[in-house]
């Protein structure tokens, strides 16, 4: 693994991390039907995977 795949791994995980806190924010300030769980967790899931494709195919300024 080269230094740049290195730094796009580490910034990847501080995304996540604060894409895990949105979650956990949202499930300790609302009461959430099912159906709205459902979908904040299905949205925040794509979030990852655009993120993810974007540091895969983006080279870091």
């Amino acid at each position: 693994m080269n230094v740049e795949e290195k730094i796009k791994e580490n910034l990847l995980k501080e995304m996540y991390t604060n894409i895990d806190r949105l979650y956990d924010y949202m499930e300790q300030h609302y009461i959430l039907s099912d159906e709205h769980h459902t979908l904040i967790i299905k949205q925040l899931n794509k979030l990852k995977d655009q993120f993810y494709l974007i540091s895969q195919n983006s080279k870091l300024s």
